[in-house]
């Protein structure tokens, strides 16, 4: 009788229709599994960047780019159980411009009280874009991702536009630190430089701080972008990964090398240079990880615990234990696809599990592959013991 008091209906009607066999391999809470769907988008949409934040109660609410409605939107949905079953609980949607919000979604729960809203409650954002322009605007809910209310405006650019020379502004990055919400993006809008990080920061998350540069290259054509953060606790360092383009030029082989960033906190990036992350494979060649970065830290793997970072065109993760050393990388194989912005997580009461979020990857969007939005939890444990590969 306890698991109809658990299951939600849909997850209760999937298991009756399922064959024994498929009862069998169906993933078990908490347990570790390889594509498990979250979402399976139909018709013309497609589901590339996804992103999560875990509540301190052990939900982990999910989303991603849905490419496929106008106006765009992000759907929410939240898991109780480390990722075996997902519920669909909303749709966040642009309330503000009438542009809908296109792309490159951020969430993150507030842990105390900030700006008149109490802790528990979760953020989002993301990229509201038209030719008109391109807003990063932050929501709340405090009804765990039910309902979404407009706090505010964090930044505003020009129409979305690679071109060096325009002054759009992309990617948001949210972070809660010390008493503050941070809010990362990349900004075209300098003219001394192509691309460039930068964050802003509020203690009432309706007035923000001048921007302030984490990631400026001295080179116009560079362009870094795609900002993710982590706290590694042992050596009490932050680090910003981020992809660092530069023209048609590679480094060793990648075109979009991925590089990092060690800092003493997360808002001091600006004093630090910026390493790409060399991978010596099990051959002893040597690569670089290429595009869309993500980074988390787990206590697992040895007095520094683990440095794990995922790229868009891998199927493998990037791991360090010895605090961000530059000599010191791996990459062990994963079960889990390559996607667009691949994002990974470390389970906060399950730190030996690693999850990993699937969808497109940026080469098959738009080619009605219907590729599911999934998530794999694989064991870091036995990850990190597994050969070095690839």
């Amino acid at each position: 009788m306890h698991i109809f008091k658990l299951l939600p209906i849909g997850a209760l009607v999937a298991l009756a229709l399922a064959s024994p066999e498929q009862r069998k391999c169906r993933p078990r809470p908490w347990g570790f599994f390889t594509n498990n769907t979250i979402y399976q988008p139909t018709g013309r949409e497609s589901l590339t960047y996804p992103r999560y934040t875990q509540l301190e109660d052990g939900t982990i609410l999910a989303t991603a780019s849905l490419s496929g409605h106008t106006p765009a939107y992000f759907p929410i949905f939240s898991s109780q159980d480390g990722g075996a079953s997902w519920e669909h609980v909303s749709d966040l949607h642009d309330t503000v411009n009438g542009w809908g919000l296109g792309a490159q979604p951020a969430l993150a729960e507030l842990r105390e009280p900030m700006g008149g809203f109490e802790a528990g409650t979760v953020l989002a954002s993301g990229n509201s874009w038209s030719r008109n322009g391109t807003h990063i605007d932050l929501y709340a809910s405090t009804d765990k991702a039910k309902t979404w209310t407009f706090v505010s405006n964090v930044a505003k650019g020009g129409a979305p536009n690679t071109t060096n020379g325009a002054d759009p502004i992309w990617e948001p990055y949210l972070l809660v630190y010390n008493h503050s919400l941070v809010c990362y993006y990349s900004d075209q809008r300098d003219p001394k430089h192509g691309q460039k990080l930068a964050h802003q920061v509020s203690t009432d998350l309706k007035t923000w701080e001048p921007p302030v540069d984490d990631v400026a290259y001295d080179e116009y054509i560079q362009r870094p972008g795609m900002t993710v953060v982590a706290y590694i606790e042992p050596v009490k360092k932050w680090i910003l990964v981020h992809e660092n383009p530069k023209g048609n030029s590679s480094s060793h082989g990648s075109h979009y090398p991925v590089y990092y960033v060690l800092a003493d906190n997360p808002l001091d990036f600006r004093l630090s240079e910026g390493q790409p992350i060399v991978v010596t494979n099990a051959e002893g060649e040597q690569y670089v990880p290429n595009a869309s970065p993500y980074v988390v830290w787990s206590p697992v793997g040895g007095p520094n615990g683990t440095i794990v970072v995922s790229d868009a065109d891998r199927s493998q993760v990037y791991t360090n234990r010895a605090g961000g050393a530059i000599d010191k990388w791996e990459a062990h194989q994963t079960r889990a696809g390559a996607t667009y912005s691949r994002a990974i997580a470390i389970l906060e009461k399950h730190p030996d599990h690693l999850m990993i979020f699937g969808g497109e990857t940026f080469d098959d969007m738009g080619k009605g592959l219907l590729t599911p939005f999934t998530a794999t939890v694989t064991n870091l444990t036995r990850l990190l013991d597994s050969p070095l590969c690839c």
